[in-house]
Parts: structure tokens; C-alpha cells; sequence
């Protein structure tokens, strides 16, 4: 498993799923691939030195692959160099006493008994359009909403990561509500844009596993998709040129803050503000996290570009 391997390994055997392969060329002008490996201990990078053709046609996303491999550490992060490589498949999976499932890693928490919490919270909300149009949405995106991470690689990239994202959020709504009670705030806009302002992803992200965009995606983005999934909703229902619809489109399309971030708008509503600063602490948590996951006690991660390449020292790790 990666989350037995250490720079004391020195030699390794490893059966793991390839989440991306990048071909890469060195100073000596020789190819090399940078192979992400996941299992569902966790994630770590190889690299495969002087690559050939036959390299990058055969180590591809997705596939599962058997490793010979030393340890490195390279600017403080551990890695693997590939001496050789099987790759494993499906109908070879019993013979190895392996299956699809031990090579994803699952969201912290237990999704179907926190959906169908999710489920009931939203029942007891008294605005009329903001249920019909949620519930309605995640009646038909139930299986995605549940299962596909929230992002490629930025953050919550695991199985479950777009329902642990969203549902993080909206405890962190409930959360402060009591702190900020002195606010004029629609509390059930939040909660309803917590929960729906990533929706798009559903059709963004390539699948559970994915570790690419679809072409919608990669042409609409998630934002977009999801103010479209909210317009047809209040169409199908009957509301349309309701002011509620106007305001759940607003905080979506206005969710990641800022122009510059990829919000169509910025939040021109004081519940967009708390929908887009939750989701932005939600994100650099997760990501900050995973990063320091990866070095020793006293060490420093390595450059995290969403945080405008800054390192951060782990000062508490425990052991």
C-alpha cells in the first residue's frame, strides 16, 4: 500500500491505479513519464526515466499497474523511480487478489447516511422554491452528486468528493449562523446554494475516478452548468420569473468570488459572500492539508500553485 512506503523502503513492489501519465523531456533531452499512482491508502508520485514509444502508448489513466521501484525524496516529497512495470488486466485481478475498489481513495465520512440526513434538512426549509428546485435537482443527479470527487486536483479529488465538499459547507452555514444572527440573512438561500453551487460538476467530471473534464465541462464549466440545471428546474416546476430562482442562480454563478477565479458575476448578495468564502476555505483547507499530509514533522510542502505557490510547514503532524 503507498501509505506504508517511506524513504527507508529503498526497494518497492507496488499495485496501484495510474490517475495520470505526462510525458516529460530532461535537461539531456531524454524522455521520462510522471506517473500519479493512487491506491486508496493514498497518492504518490513515479517517474519512469528514459521512456521509449512502447512506454507512453502502454501507461495510460485508468489502468492498473504492477511497479518494481526505489524511493526518493525529492525536495522534501517522497517518490518512486520505476525500474520495471506489469500492467494488470481485469481479467488478471483475482490472480493478483485484487479488485477495482482498492484503487480509489473514498470520502472521510459515510455519504449514504449523510445524504439521506442531507435529505430530511431539506425537506423542513420553509421556502417553497428553494426545496422544489434542490430536491428536484438531486433526485436526478443522486448517483454523481454521491460518488464523483469535486475536482480533478485542486481539492476533495477523491470518490464522494463533490458530496463531502457540498455537505462541509452547508454544516459550516449552520455552523455560524448563530454567530452572525445580528445579520439580515436569507439562512435558506445559503443552505440551498451550499448544496447546489458545485451541481454542475455532475456532468464536468469524466466519472468517480475521473482524473479529466469532459468536453461539456471543459466547454461550460460547472458553474454554468449548474445555473442551467436550476433555470430548467424552475421551468419544469412551474416558477419561472420567480425572484427566488434569481437568487439561487446569483449565488451559484457567483460562488467562487471573483471574475478572475471563474464566477460569471461576483456576489452581489450578502449570502453569495458567505457561500463563496465557505467554499474558498473548504478548498484551501482540503488542499493545504493533503499537501503537508505528504512530508515529515518540521518539514515544508512543496509549492501549492491555488495558494499562489506559497510552501507550508508542517508543525504538528502527528505520528
Amino acid at each position: 500500500m503507498i501509505s506504508k512506503i517511506n524513504a527507508e523502503s529503498k526497494i518497492v513492489t507496488l499495485i496501484a491505479r495510474i490517475e495520470k501519465a505526462i510525458l516529460s523531456t530532461g535537461n539531456n533531452g531524454s524522455n521520462y513519464l510522471i506517473l500519479n499512482l493512487i491506491d486508496k491508502s493514498g497518492r504518490i508520485e513515479a517517474r519512469l526515466w528514459n521512456s521509449i514509444e512502447k512506454d507512453v502508448e502502454e501507461l495510460k489513466s485508468g489502468l492498473i499497474v504492477k511497479i518494481e521501484a526505489v524511493t526518493n525524496v525529492y525536495r522534501q516529497q517522497l517518490q518512486l523511480k520505476v525500474n520495471s512495470y506489469e500492467i494488470i488486466d481485469e481479467k488478471d485481478y483475482k490472480k493478483h487478489n485484487i479488485n477495482e475498489e482498492m484503487f480509489s481513495i473514498s470520502a472521510p465520512i459515510n455519504v449514504e447516511s449523510h445524504y439521506e440526513k442531507l435529505i430530511d434538512f431539506i425537506t423542513t426549509i420553509d421556502n417553497e422554491t428553494y426545496k422544489k428546485i434542490t430536491l428536484a435537482i438531486l433526485k436526478q443527479y443522486e448517483v454523481q452528486f454521491k460518488t464523483f470527487p469535486a475536482a480533478v486536483s485542486i481539492h476533495h479529488n477523491v470518490v464522494g468528493g463533490l458530496f463531502w465538499h457540498s455537505y462541509s459547507l452547508l454544516m459550516g452555514a449552520k455552523a455560524i449562523r448563530e454567530v452572525y444572527k445580528y445579520a439580515d440573512i436569507d439562512w435558506e438561500l445559503v443552505y440551498c446554494g451550499t448544496i447546489l453551487h458545485d451541481i454542475g460538476k455532475v456532468l464536468e467530471m469524466a466519472g468517480k475516478n475521473a482524473s479529466e473534464y469532459t468536453d461539456v465541462g471543459k466547454l461550460l464549466g460547472h458553474i454554468s452548468i449548474g445555473n442551467t440545471f436550476v433555470s430548467n428546474k424552475a421551468i419544469e416546476l412551474g416558477l419561472k420569473d420567480n425572484e427566488d430562482v434569481l437568487k439561487l442562480q446569483h449565488v451559484i454563478l457567483a460562488s467562487h468570488g471573483k471574475n478572475e477565479y471563474g464566477s460569471p458575476v461576483e456576489p452581489l448578495l450578502i449570502e453569495a459572500v458567505i457561500i463563496s468564502s465557505l467554499d474558498s476555505l473548504d478548498a484551501r483547507i482540503y488542499k493545504i492539508n493533503d499537501e503537508l499530509s505528504k512530508v515529515e514533522k518540521d518539514a515544508w510542502s512543496s509549492r501549492i500553485l491555488s495558494e499562489d505557490g506559497r510552501s507550508y510547514l508542517n508543525h504538528n503532524k502527528k505520528k
